[in-house]
This record gives structure tokens, sequence and C-alpha cells, in this order.
């Protein structure tokens, strides 16, 4: 059975976090083709790459994982080895990804290659889970948990040790405006409740003045977490680093 993101591509690409410096791409100007007296669009002529999981193939653009993964940036790049064909290039010589499912990658291309245009990107909470696993696994860290509450972006980034999603999840509950359910708090924990009560009350001590009362609109805005939870964010950062 082919895949349904064989020969699949909508330029829309993947939601990311902010990137310091946006990539370079290598088709920037216009080329000549050869054979041909067209040139080809800037930015919009891609490669595909055929990767093989399990036993299924999948086409898609070799963008992503040349761009945005460390991993493959590193792999897809070097050269085949002589008189070989390059891996990915047809069906019969494709990227071959050991060790993973079909499934949890079909789930990652999924983000990486959304079918809908405009992009609407609602997934189960399993499915972002194979997505966050195989994204950590190949340094994918510029993926947004798109769809995902803080909540539960803190307790996958705690079980896949994915530091900046720890770090964005604990910012975003404390510099929110309602405050913790119970439920929410039975999640990621009593004590890390009380930890992000104290980031919150201290934003608010920080903020008051005469002339502006604790009850303002942006009360919580400067809540950092980095004091209170620094011992538990370097720990993570240390074990990202790791993965």
């Amino acid at each position: 059975m082919d895949s349904p993101y064989a020969y699949a591509y909508y330029p829309s690409g993947p939601q990311v976090l902010a990137i310091a410096s946006p990539v370079e791409s290598p088709l920037a100007s216009p080329v000549e083709l050869e054979g041909n007296t067209s040139s080809s669009g800037p930015d919009y002529y891609l490669e595909s790459i055929i990767f093989k999981v399990e036993e299924r193939l999948f086409k898609v653009p070799r963008y992503h994982f040349e761009h945005n993964s460390e991993i493959f940036a590193s792999t897809l790049t070097l050269p085949p080895a002589r008189d070989a064909q390059a891996e990915g290039n047809s069906n019969d010589s494709p990227f071959i990804l050991h060790g993973i499912s079909s499934i949890d990658f079909q789930r990652l291309l999924k983000v990486l290659y959304p079918l809908d245009v405009p992009q609407i990107l609602t997934m189960p909470k399993e499915d972002w889970i194979s997505v966050l696993k195989l994204a950590t696994m190949w340094c994918f860290i510029a993926i947004d948990l798109l769809g995902l509450q803080s909540v539960e972006r803190i307790l996958l980034a705690r079980a896949y040790h994915v530091s900046p999603w720890l770090r964005t999840g604990y910012t975003e509950l404390a510099r929110r405006e309602e405050g913790i359910s119970l439920e929410d708090a039975e999640k990621i924990g009593w004590k890390t409740t009380v930890q992000l009560y104290q980031v919150r009350e201290t934003a608010i001590k920080n903020y008051t003045t005469p002339y502006r009362p604790q009850y303002g609109q942006s009360r919580f805005q400067n809540a950092d977490v980095e004091t209170t939870f620094g011992e538990e964010l370097r720990l993570a950062d240390a074990a990202s680093a790791v993965y």
C-alpha cells in the first residue's frame, strides 16, 4: 500500500519556533536547468528523497530534513561512496531508517509536510508523542508543539528530555492570566504547582507600585521561571545535550 505522503508536498511547511538566523536557501537565486531554456524558481525548486521505514516507502522534499535536523544535515550531505548510488534517490535505493515504526514516521511527516492548505493541524496526544520521540532523536528541536497545551508540553518534555519545551511550558503557565486547575496540578505535581504560584506572586510584587495596581493586565508578563526551576532546567539542558 502506497504511503499517503508519497509524492505529496505543500509549501506551507511546518510551524517552527523562531530561529536566530534564517537558513539561506541553496536556490535563493534562479539557476539554469540543463537542457532547458527555463530557470528554476527561487526557493521552490526542491529535491526529493525516498525513505524506507519498515516495508513502506515515503517520498518527500529533502529540505526540512537537511535544514531543520542536526542529524540529517550531516548525514544527507555526505557524498556517496565511489561507484555507489546515492541513497534516497530511487525506490531501488531508498534511505533506510532502522529501529523506528512507519506509523511514528508518518506522524512526523504530518507536522513537517501538512496536507491541508491552510494548515489545520490537530492530532491526538499519542501522535504528538510519536512526533516528539523522533524529533528528539533526530534533533528537530525547532518543531513547535502546535496544538499541545502547556501542561501536556511539560509532561512530554519531562519524558523525552526536551528542555526548551519544559522551559516554555513553565513560562506559559506562570504568565497566563488564569490560574492552574486542580486537574492540571495533579498532572504536573503539587510541588511544581506551588513553585509556579511562587513565581506568579513574585511577578505581582515586582509589578505592583502605588501608581500601578496588582490587577493590571500585564502583571504576569515578566514572570521568570529560571530562578525557581533553575536546577530542574539545568538538569534538563544536560539531558537534552546527551540526546
